[in-house]
């Protein structure tokens, strides 16, 4: 599991989803993502918006997820 507040961690890792950094962070599980992906289908919602309204992650943890992926994002188009 990776620290979602330590970004030296994710070093390793390419572009990554929200929904897999929320994952392998440990804030949701398999179960919370199958079922925002199946409520997505049908609402069309940003799956972070989606999370926050299951009540499964802050908004803080949505906050430092996005932080997360944009770097990773930058450091991918960098490279």
């Amino acid at each position: 599991m990776k620290n979602l507040y330590n970004i030296a961690e994710w070093a390793d890792d390419s572009y990554l989803r929200i929904g897999e950094i929320l994952l392998e962070s440990g804030k949701i599980n398999l179960y919370h993502l199958s079922m925002a992906l199946d409520i997505q289908r049908f609402k069309k919602m940003p799956l972070g918006e989606l999370f926050l309204a299951m009540k499964v992650i802050s908004k803080e943890d949505l906050i430092q997820a996005l932080f997360v992926q944009e770097t990773l994002q930058k450091r991918c188009n960098n490279a």
